[in-house]
């Protein structure tokens, strides 16, 4: 039985000294810079980037928080509210599902639910241990990535070295359904990308990582399909474009390309290894271009996916406030970036950063 924590929120005023926050616009029309927000506090820590409507959700690992942004005007965007908690130890993943956010916390071990519907003031519905307790340690592992799916949120733990699934249909009172092993050797799970009725699980850490297949269709009991191995494959996040699951490893400078028309049989169908990928650490794709922010690169690396077996470096680019680059999303013609260490979010046009 996991035990049920409801508590109170602690929310920061939506307004910061200029000293804490600052909002940049692009002076210069060469510039591929559409607009920038950067907040030494409630932008601490970055860790991804997730857009919903006019809105720019921004879970920030050190800043322990989840931060959301109004980028209704892309030249202008603006904190809205930035949510904290004392369960919060470092926010390392986020999924939502219409009004409800699921965050991962890592020094606690905790899956927070949190209601954002009013975006102005989150709050905390439930929180529940995702894993069990570690001898000597506050929580119940380290977890990384969630992904939600019809009423079930997939959480990679780390310590563990499982992947649990969580029943969040009640956002009250989350259960803990089941969990799988996903390794035995020293890696442990980081990513979690759903396809199908599978969960494709990246691994890091280890001697030798790997890309695990889970098969989730009865969420009350995951079965490890199968592993791919190769001495490049490691982290495996991204995202699946039709039959393609196109990934980064970030200790390998490596932009991998998988063929997952079967989900359950992924075939590595090809590498790019190009030290200008800065160490990519995320990967989102739209139209022919993948897009991977860069964790040495300090900025954002372009590659050519027209021909999805042989991926091409296309350019990449820099800016102080892109230090140590993390999340990543895309709209339209914009590109909104996250960065980690910049404690910033930028946003670029897509087509200026080619010319």
């Amino acid at each position: 039985m996991f035990k049920l924590f409801v508590t109170a929120a602690v929310l920061f005023p939506c307004i910061a000294p200029l000293s804490q926050a600052a909002t940049l616009q692009a002076q210069s029309p060469s510039t591929p810079i559409v607009g920038m927000l950067v907040d030494a506090v409630r932008l601490e820590g970055v860790e991804d980037v997730h857009l919903e409507g006019d809105y720019a959700y921004l879970p920030c690992r050190e800043g322990k928080r989840l931060t959301i942004c109004s980028i209704a005007d892309p030249a202008n965007p603006q904190v809205v509210s930035s949510f904290t908690h004392p369960s919060i130890g470092g926010v390392a993943g986020f999924a939502l599902h219409e009004d409800i956010a699921y965050v991962t916390s890592q020094g606690t071990g905790l899956l927070l639910v949190i209601d954002v519907k009013d975006k102005a003031a989150p709050k905390l519905l439930s929180s529940v241990p995702v894993g069990p307790p570690e001898k000597g340690a506050r929580g119940t592992g380290i977890l990384y990535k969630v992904a939600y799916r019809d009423g079930y949120c997939f959480v990679a733990n780390l310590s563990a070295k499982k992947l649990f699934v969580v029943d969040v249909r009640e956002p009250n009172q989350p259960v803990v359904v089941s969990s799988v092993a996903v390794t035995e050797d020293n890696d442990g799970p980081f990513s979690v990308t759903l396809h199908g009725d599978y969960a494709l699980v990246g691994t890091i850490f280890g001697s030798r990582n790997r890309l695990a297949v889970v098969d989730v269709k009865d969420p009350a009991a995951p079965r490890l399909i199968t592993q791919v191995f190769d001495p490049d494959v490691g982290h495996t996040s991204g995202e699946v474009i039709g039959r393609y699951f196109f990934s980064v490893n970030w200790d390998k400078n490596a932009f991998l390309v998988f063929d997952v028309f079967d989900p359950a049989n992924p075939q590595l169908k090809a590498k790019l290894i190009d030290k200008r990928l800065g160490n990519p650490n995320r990967c989102i794709v739209s139209g022919k271009r993948a897009y991977l922010p860069m964790v040495s690169g300090n900025g954002v690396a372009i590659v050519d996916i027209s021909e999805p077996e042989n991926p091409k470096f296309v350019t990449a680019f820099h800016d102080a406030p892109m230090k140590k680059t993390y999340g990543v999303a895309a709209r339209g013609d914009l590109l909104f970036v996250g960065s980690r260490k910049g404690n910033s979010l930028v946003i670029l046009n897509r087509e200026a950063l080619e010319k």
